[in-house]
């Protein structure tokens, strides 16, 4: 081991002192991961984020967290109608490609610093040994973000969000009241299971068993519906 050691050039030296380090660093990056840690350290968060605590029966006890997407307080912006400002995000969280992360740069280090070491250990001139290393970093780096994107896409958030009921169409379950007069209830189904929501309408008193369209979130999770023909 120290013959060889000697033997090396001053720059397979320092592709040998970047490969070590990374190579350390990226094993202890995928324990972390296989032991349950962040999947994504910069992508992008699984996690929704800070969110407004809701108190719907003003016990002083908060009922529900809705997510706060711009960071004002207000849990969802509604436009005109009650309808919120912007769709509902329905795209995966593993969606595009994050390849400016700490894992992309480690694996990217790893890769060149070892490539780099090979392709001179072939008899390469260093000049395209180093050019040539850059490629097999960026591989290894987009190699690591294709890992992570299908990785996030396996994994199933539960958590219901009430913004995925606007324009779906369920059934009444107690009658909701007209013009706000009071919530009902409703039956949607939202993210493939059957929910029962608070409602309110803006039209006439929509009777139990009546099909109705969501058409807004307002306050505390309520839905805003109007009834639709059978």
């Amino acid at each position: 081991m120290s013959a060889w050691w000697q033997t090396l050039t001053a720059l397979e030296h320092v592709l040998l002192y970047i490969a070590v380090p990374a190579t350390l660093l990226l094993l202890i990056q995928t324990l972390l991961l296989l032991a349950g840690g962040s999947l994504d350290d910069g992508g992008g968060d699984l996690d929704a984020g800070d969110g407004v605590e809701v108190d719907l029966d003003g016990d002083g006890i908060p009922d529900l967290v809705l997510p706060d997407p711009d960071g004002c307080g207000d849990p969802l912006s509604h436009g005109e109608g009650g309808l919120p400002d912007s769709e509902p995000d329905s795209a995966s969280p593993g969606q595009g490609l994050h390849l400016l992360t700490l894992r992309g740069a480690v694996a990217f280090l790893t890769l060149f610093g070892w490539g780099g070491l090979w392709l001179c250990q072939l008899g390469l001139p260093q000049w395209l040994a180093v050019f040539l290393a850059v490629p097999i970093g960026l591989a290894g780096m987009v190699g690591v973000a294709v890992i992570l994107q299908q990785a996030l896409r396996l994994q199933y958030d539960g958590t219901l969000d009430p913004r995925n009921a606007v324009g779906l169409c369920g059934a009444v379950y107690l009658t909701v009241p007209g013009r706000r007069a009071g919530a009902g209830k409703v039956n949607v189904t939202v993210q493939e299971q059957l929910r029962e929501f608070e409602a309110l309408t803006d039209g006439g008193p929509i009777s139990t068993g009546r099909p109705v369209r969501v058409v807004g979130l307002l306050e505390g999770g309520a839905l805003l519906v109007e009834e639709v023909e059978d």
